[in-house]
């Protein structure tokens, strides 16, 4: 545990909130908080069951259970009736919970979120890590994933589990159905357990994600939760949904969370139902919300490309991990950096622009890579300026709603107008 870093993403988070505090004008692209006010009706909901004080079962309410896998399901595409699901503080623990079930090594691509391999590694156990590419948008293919698994047990290794993130932190692309397809057919032919983190999938900005589940139901666990569709992060309220063929497995989260958090906040979990009843005005707002979040991401997107870096149309969620590569001598000659831990500590230090490192994701120091995150913006000011503008454009809609993400984007480009 001596070994084990604080969270990237929790560390700057809160060096920007003491930073703000002090007066000093930082520009938040290090967190991925969705900045959307509660719905009105979850609000409601909250309200309406402050009164619930009793510990509930620690799979979870009946009802929210039931309700949040037959949403969930049938927004993905795969069959509900051959899963059951728990509930939890948060997909985070839920993730946590299921590497600590499953024994043996983990595959993970890279660059991949911040704590599923420190999670492994408190475990003790074996990070198998697989290189992507941005061609690959930064997804494991078939054919990598078959190689790993195969060098990995001709070393003595044990691969069992893989996690897969789509949309993704910190690419914000996704999976293809053909490419999920494919990777459940190693996955099954292996006998690779899939973690298929889904958090995103309902901030997909086409609105038409596709779980995994639906090619591989007997070996895939979804989990997914509330903090990004509906920027819920504070309600830490997360679903997992386990094949009743993996029975086990199930068996041993519930047991885990009997000894841990024992169950999740009760208004909570009664409030949470009214999320996944498929409500007409929350699924508008989810819609909006992800729209929004494709413009602003689109945004940023286009202004790092005007500055000469490659990257592709953004898919999902409201992040991107562009590459600074073609900066690299000019930065290393004028300002000394060679790394990608250096490039965000001097955007923060010359311009004030907080950023998350490529080593955060697991990258190679020497790739100058940087997660940009694209939601330091009023959510509430959004969502007005969207309702009279409908079909803006990134162009239009982020200088008029989004002044700091219309910002960060300038200091992005007045940091790399290098000194000669």
């Amino acid at each position: 545990m001596q070994g084990l870093n604080f969270s990237p993403t929790l560390a700057i988070n809160e060096r920007v909130g003491r930073a703000r505090r002090r007066g000093e004008h930082v520009l938040h692209m290090g967190f991925g908080q969705s900045p959307f006010p509660v719905h009105r009706l979850i609000q409601e909901a909250l309200a309406a069951n402050a009164d619930k004080n009793m510990y509930l079962p620690s799979a979870g309410l009946d009802a929210l259970r039931s309700a949040a896998l037959g949403y969930l399901a049938g927004r993905s595409g795969f069959d509900g009736r051959e899963f059951d699901a728990i509930i939890g503080p948060g997909s985070k623990e839920l993730i946590y919970d299921v590497q600590l079930a499953v024994e043996g090594d983990l595959l993970l691509p890279v660059p991949s979120w911040v704590s599923y391999g420190p999670q492994a590694a408190i475990l003790g156990d074996r990070v198998i890590k697989i290189p992507t590419t941005l061609a690959g948008h930064h997804h494991v293919t078939a054919e990598s994933l078959h190689e790993a698994i195969v060098a990995s047990r001709r070393a003595a290794g044990n691969p069992r589990k893989l996690i897969l993130n789509y949309p993704s932190n910190p690419s914000g692309l996704t999976l293809t159905a053909d490419r999920l397809r494919q990777i459940a057919g190693v996955c099954r032919d292996h006998g690779i357990l899939v973690i298929s983190d889904e958090i995103y999938g309902l901030v997909a900005h086409d609105q038409n994600h596709v779980s995994i589940a639906r090619f591989y139901p007997e070996g895939t666990i979804v989990t997914t939760g509330l903090s990004k569709h509906l920027s819920l992060g504070g309600y830490r309220l997360g679903v997992a949904l386990v094949p009743r063929c993996q029975r086990p497995v199930f068996d041993a989260m519930v047991r885990i969370a009997s000894e841990t958090w024992s169950t999740v906040s009760s208004p909570v979990q009664f409030a949470a139902v009214k999320a996944f009843e498929g409500h007409p005005e929350i699924e508008a707002y989810i819609q909006t919300c992800a729209r929004i979040h494709g413009l602003v991401s689109g945004f940023v997107r286009d202004a790092v490309v005007a500055l000469g870096v490659e990257y592709p149309e953004l898919q999902g969620a409201f992040y991107l991990y562009p590459n600074f590569g073609v900066f690299r001598e000019a930065l290393r000659k004028d300002w000394g950096v060679e790394t990608s831990e250096q490039l965000a500590r001097d955007l923060i230090d010359r311009v004030g622009l907080a950023t998350l490192p490529g080593t955060a994701f697991g990258d190679d120091p020497t790739t100058l890579a940087l997660r940009l995150a694209t939601c330091d913006f009023d959510g509430q000011a959004a969502l007005a300026y969207y309702a009279d503008h409908p079909d803006s454009t990134p162009e239009s809609f982020v200088p008029a709603c989004c002044p700091n993400v219309a910002l960060a984007c300038e200091r992005l480009g007045e940091y790399f107008k290098l000194p000669t």
